[in-house]
């Protein structure tokens, strides 16, 4: 696939009641940044792997009163646009990111190492953006068909040998997980792990959000853009109608679950947080 190091011009056909979309193309000199960054929380407490959080499940007949203690959380940023004030929306290409926050995890078929390191991950730092002004932002969590499909194709941080290896179970073996939760819950003496994968073509469809700035901004040579997101990772595990401690277990056998898993990401979970103009000198 070819790359460039600027916007791809993408004219959309033009619809008899539809509204005209433009990508347009971007100079070579427009080095314009945007940062997005995603900062886990838990409710108003700072979100730490291995720390043990108070968690009251309510959702179904079964309440449970548990501690919860987090292994492992990944999910893919995909599709990323900027809107601006005129309605067009500036695509990012090959814009596939990785957020995670794990520990270290023995994995096979890595290149140089059975062992993915242990990485924190929440911030993205995407260069070339046009000067403008923008009034919000859209991305996906998931990755489209044409790469869910074919797991050898590479784009943006996509690809087989990258810290995803079939026996950490963060790759099915035709797909990619879109989101993964690992934990460990406990009520007195009992332990049960939560283990919540989710990702298929069908999951993508929908896994679009829009985010509308409070006040627009503008972006040049000389003023990046920062978004900030805060991530509650609580909000994430009260879905519609799971229970943790009981439906401990989602994976691509349970497709309504899934959904609830995505959507408690996107409609619950992330909630813009500060939009900033920062210096790019």
């Amino acid at each position: 696939m070819k790359k460039y190091t600027i916007f791809a011009t993408l004219l959309i056909t033009l619809l008899v009641g539809c509204t005209k979309t433009e990508i347009q193309e971007v100079g070579a000199d427009q080095g314009n940044t945007l940062q997005v960054r995603f900062d886990n929380q838990y409710g108003n407490q700072d979100f730490e792997l291995k720390k043990r959080y108070a968690y009251q499940a309510s959702n179904q007949s079964v309440e449970a009163d548990f501690e919860i203690a987090f292994d492992r959380l990944r999910y893919w940023v995909s599709n990323v646009k900027l809107i601006s004030s005129t309605g067009e929306e500036f695509a990012v290409p090959e814009a596939y990111y990785l957020i995670e926050e794990t520990g270290e995890v023995v994995v096979q078929h890595l290149v140089t190492s059975n062992i993915y390191p242990a990485t924190k991950r929440d911030e993205i730092t995407i260069k070339n953006i046009p000067s403008g002004t923008y009034t919000g932002l859209k991305f996906s969590i998931g990755v489209d068909p044409e790469y869910n499909d074919n797991i050898t194709l590479t784009a943006g941080e996509l690809g087989l040998l990258k810290g995803m290896g079939f026996s950490d179970g963060w790759m099915w073996f035709t797909s990619y997980i879109f989101q993964k939760l690992d934990a460990q819950m406990y009520v007195g003496t009992e332990t049960k792990s939560l283990r919540w994968d989710s990702g298929s073509n069908a999951l993508y469809d929908g896994a679009e959000k829009t985010v509308n700035f409070a006040n627009a901004i503008t972006l040049d040579h000389s003023k990046g853009v920062k978004v900030d997101f805060k991530v509650d990772i609580q909000q994430l595990l009260s879905t519609t109608t799971t229970n943790p401690w009981v439906d401990n277990v989602i994976s691509q056998s349970r497709p309504d679950m899934m959904v609830q898993f995505r959507d408690a990401l996107l409609q619950k979970a992330i909630v813009l947080g500060d939009v900033t103009n920062s210096s790019t000198n």
